[in-house]
């Protein structure tokens, strides 16, 4: 179960980081130019970095500076040299910790290294996790990958779900692993009890400092099934599921117009009329599935597949109604389109990630269908007349604002004309 949650909690930090940095290169175009040269390098250096300045996105990333805030970075290759006062999420195909982080560090890279220190935990997953003689951790580390190799010292518990685990450092509290196999070597101190799950049995070194390893041996497939997805499965479910709900806000945004106008007033008015719909199709569709195979068959199929189908689009639906509510934020930070871009992002990450935690998913994608069951039904009942009045009077205030202000703005310059003349009959040159 803390293996489960541990590699979820990794995923759920690159989808934020992902998001944040899209959010806030959006608003600030200029967040991190300064520091980067003309191949898409960054190259941080100095005493220290404004707080302002907390998303780089580059090819290769180097830090060395003092950071008073928490940092995102994302890129190819991020060595992070200097200090952190705040927590550090990076994202990359390598990632290097050499300098201080005064916080937790969220990575998640093919390699992560880490030979610099940690004053809070550690969360990282990818394929090789390396934790240097020279690394640090004052608290407990999370490790998921397919090699772990931990050299350093680790101030209290190591949790670990692994391919291959080697242990040459120090760790000052108990292990847990899920692993196929579990070395522990020369020079190798660990002061807590050892619980390890595994197809084999721990090699352990003579004159290793641990006590006895508890071993629980069990087939490969069940340490995977222990262990949880992969960190490559769940990026690619991710991935999938956020492609899936940007496809459908397309759709809404550009291909059904009408659709999308009335999603805008529903978002504003009917929210709660559409809960309400929702969730009485909800509680009606197994009646509804029941009486429809009483009267004919056929209807009973059809019916079956039109509410799978409502299951299905119920999620993207509901990201993109959500969204409508979240662009208010930004409609004065950005233009429309890109407004109606990053809230649906931003929507669409938070019911993913929110998905891989357990219990908290159920009552997420149960709220999301409500929603958008909701929506598509009450845009259904009433598009013909009642959205489409309401429609056009949100035109006509448009309008009419559009009048005050040019009214405002022609009185504006009637005054500035005035305050001229009066100028020039009062300069003696004239």
């Amino acid at each position: 179960m803390l293996k489960k949650l541990s590699v979820s909690v990794l995923m759920m930090v690159m989808v934020l980081l992902f998001t944040v940095t899209a959010v806030f290169g959006a608003t600030n175009s200029d967040l991190n130019n300064s520091y980067h040269d003309s191949s898409g390098n960054i190259n941080i250096e100095g005493p220290s970095v404004a707080n302002t300045k907390f998303a780089f996105t580059g090819s290769n990333i180097t830090a060395n500076s003092v950071f008073d805030t928490t940092t995102f970075f994302a890129g190819n290759a991020i060595t992070l040299d200097g200090e952190y006062n705040g927590d550090v999420f990076a994202a990359a195909n390598t990632v290097t910790v050499n300098g201080k982080i005064n916080g937790n560090l969220y990575a998640a890279a093919n390699q992560v290294i880490i030979n610099g220190k940690v004053t809070q935990d550690v969360f990282a997953g990818g394929s090789d996790l390396i934790i240097g003689k020279a690394a640090d951790i004052n608290r407990d580390v999370f490790l998921a990958a397919a090699n772990v190799n931990i050299d350093g010292t680790v101030g209290r518990n190591l949790r670990v779900g692994a391919g291959d685990v080697s242990i040459n450092g120090a760790i000052n509290g108990f292990v847990e692993t899920d692993v196929d196999q579990l070395t522990i070597n020369d020079g190798a101190s660990i002061t807590g009890t050892i619980n390890n799950r595994s197809t084999n049995k721990a090699i352990v070194a003579p004159s290793a400092k641990v006590p006895e390893v508890n071993w629980e041996k069990v087939s490969s497939k069940e340490v995977n099934e222990v262990r949880g997805p992969s960190v490559g499965s769940i990026l690619l479910s991710i991935i999938t599921k956020l492609a899936f709900i940007l496809v459908i806000w397309v759709l809404i945004s550009f291909l059904t117009k009408d659709f999308n106008a009335n999603t805008t007033v529903m978002a504003k008015k009917h929210i709660l009329a559409s809960l309400g719909i929702g969730a009485g199709f909800f509680f009606l569709s197994p009646l509804l599935l029941i009486v429809s195979f009483v009267i004919y068959a056929p209807f009973g199929i059809a019916m079956t597949c039109g509410i799978i189908a409502l299951a299905i689009l119920a999620m993207p639906i509901a990201a993109v109604v959500l969204s409508k509510l979240l662009m208010r934020f930004f409609d004065d930070k950005m233009k429309p389109l890109l407004s109606s871009f990053v809230s649906i992002l931003i929507i669409a990450a938070a019911a993913i990630l929110l998905g891989y935690i357990p219990i908290i998913n159920f009552i997420v994608y149960l709220f999301l269908y409500v929603v958008g069951v909701g929506f598509i039904c009450y845009n259904v009942l009433f598009t013909n007349r009642k959205l489409k009045e309401e429609r056009n009077e949100g035109n006509e205030e448009i309008l009419i604002v559009d009048e005050v202000i040019n009214m405002e703005e022609g009185t504006t310059a009637i005054k500035a004309s005035t305050e001229a003349i009066k100028l020039n009959d009062e300069d003696p040159n004239n």
